[in-house]
């Protein structure tokens, strides 16, 4: 007997082991943790059922209340799971139900009679037949990919409870408890249940594998939907992309056109304007500035129509590095920045006459200028603006500090991002393109710049560095180019 017990117990501890993997691995399915907790019970009630004694007698029938307890929860609980599983609501009161029902009749029937195993088997099976048979109208109107069990798991039901209900019938009948030994009756008790549980948990494995058979077809199909639209969205962004790119070949052309239909007048009256001032000496005070007023509204203009040119080439301009003297280079810039004071107000400190590297001069052109014209702009204008050179190993490294209205430490992070500008600017007039050419520009020369507060916490200062040479240039992704459209 007890190596019965102990074989079960072996295939029970398997059937949980195996529950509790499947629990690990699909916990997400609905139902699959009750199932696997009902089958751990049942592990448990075999452990226990080792040490039942069948003989008569109320103390040694005692002994397999605890196994009796463990499954009138274990059946319910997988009964539950079964019924969620397949998608219907779980029978919340199945549980508390089984578990009091075995508390009152395993030890009133010892109570009545000790050696009549019958009540108890009658009344077991009659909860048996309560949990079973509520499963049992879920499972008639079973279909789908589980529809299969309606024609197994059913039948197997049926066929369990009426052996066990005919069986207890049997013995009651017959009062075989009080003539023969009731020990001879509990091997084939034990292995009808076996055989019910071991059905019970190939049932389950099937589900299992039907329902994860049935969502692997639903996500394929669901992948092969996705893998379409992705490839419809492929062709429609290829086609904005050529759209796009056609645009904005068109809008590089149209730009071009404007930018030098704009120079040529201005150049013109920039001309006139000087020579008026050369040849009307006579003029009054008053004409002379408003004739100063109008070459400097020119170079403003001019100013504005290089620096979009500047911003159009930041994203495309591919380096021309040549051998130059950054001092001189340096000094070229500040001639151009004349009208702003430039020679009177930039201090210009050089750790060497001749500073030379290999560098784009377009590119560092327009870097230098933007920021000692910022400088310049954004301080007192009898402010001195300072402007340091001097070697950083092999490179480069620049300072231009100034003693103006400086950029706010919260706002340094977003300086130089296209048409930003900062928050205390408002009083000035600008476009917000001229940091994000040097930084676009810096980039492209393999350099950086990084801002701070000036001398004594006033003002902005500005460290530039370039390295000795510069990086390979990779051509711009079309991606790129229309992100700078």
């Amino acid at each position: 007997m007890n190596a019965l017990l102990i074989l079960l117990f072996i295939m029970t501890m398997l059937n949980a082991a195996i529950s509790v993997a499947i629990w690990g691995a699909y916990r997400h399915l609905a139902g699959v943790p009750l199932i696997a907790g009902g089958f751990i019970l049942g592990a448990l009630a075999a452990i226990a059922g080792i040490f039942y004694n069948p003989a008569a007698g109320f103390l040694t029938g005692m002994t397999g209340y605890v196994p009796a307890l463990l499954i009138s929860a274990s059946v319910p609980l997988c009964v539950n799971g079964v019924m969620v599983f397949l998608g219907a609501p779980p029978r919340r009161w199945l549980v508390p139900f089984s578990i009091i029902f075995t508390a009152i009749y395993w030890p009133a029937t010892l109570l009545i009679n000790p050696a009549d195993g019958a009540l108890r088997s009658i009344c077991a099976g009659s909860l048996g037949l309560i949990c079973f048979g509520s499963a049992l109208p879920v499972l008639w109107r079973l279909r789908g990919d589980c529809g299969w069990l309606r024609y197994t798991l059913l039948p197997a039901i049926i066929i369990h409870l009426g052996i066990q209900y005919g069986w207890s019938l049997y013995r009651l009948a017959l009062r075989l408890d009080g003539v023969i030994d009731p020990r001879m009756f509990f091997p084939w008790t034990v292995i009808e249940s076996a055989i019910a549980h071991h059905l019970w948990f190939i049932c389950f494995l099937a589900m299992l594998g039907a329902r994860l058979q049935h969502s692997l077809r639903q996500r394929n199909a669901e992948l092969a939907h996705e893998v379409e639209h992705r490839r419809h969205l492929e062709q429609q962004l290829a086609a904005t992309l050529a759209a796009e790119r056609q645009l904005h070949a068109e809008h590089r052309q149209l730009l071009h056109i404007v930018a030098h239909e704009i120079r040529t007048p201005l150049a013109g009256i920039d001309r006139a304007t000087e020579m008026l001032q050369l040849t009307c000496q006579e003029l009054p005070p008053t004409g002379q500035r408003r004739l100063t007023d109008i070459r400097d509204g020119v170079r403003r203009v001019g100013g504005l129509v290089e620096r979009v040119m500047d911003e159009e080439r930041a994203g495309h301009v591919r380096p021309r590095p040549e051998m130059l003297d950054v001092s001189a280079l340096l000094g070229t810039v500040l001639e151009g920045l004349a009208h702003m004071g430039a020679a009177t107000r930039v201090q210009l400190t050089a750790t060497s006459a001749s500073l030379p590297l290999m560098v784009d001069p377009a590119l560092l052109s327009a870097v230098l200028r933007n920021l000692l014209e910022n400088a310049l702009k954004y301080s007192p204008s009898d402010s001195p603006v300072l402007v340091t050179l001097a070697r950083d190993g092999n490179g480069l490294l620049l300072t231009i500090a100034d003693r103006g209205i400086g950029i706010p430490p919260l706002e340094r992070a977003s300086i130089g991002q296209r048409f930003y500008r900062a928050s205390n600017t408002n009083r000035q007039a600008g476009t917000g393109l001229g940091l994000f050419i040097v930084r676009r520009f810096l980039t492209e020369m393999g350099g950086d710049m990084r801002h701070d507060s000036g001398p004594d916490n006033c003002g902005t200062l500005v460290t530039l560095r370039l390295p000795p040479h510069p990086p390979v240039w990779t051509a711009p992704q079309p991606e790129r180019e229309l992100a700078h459209a």
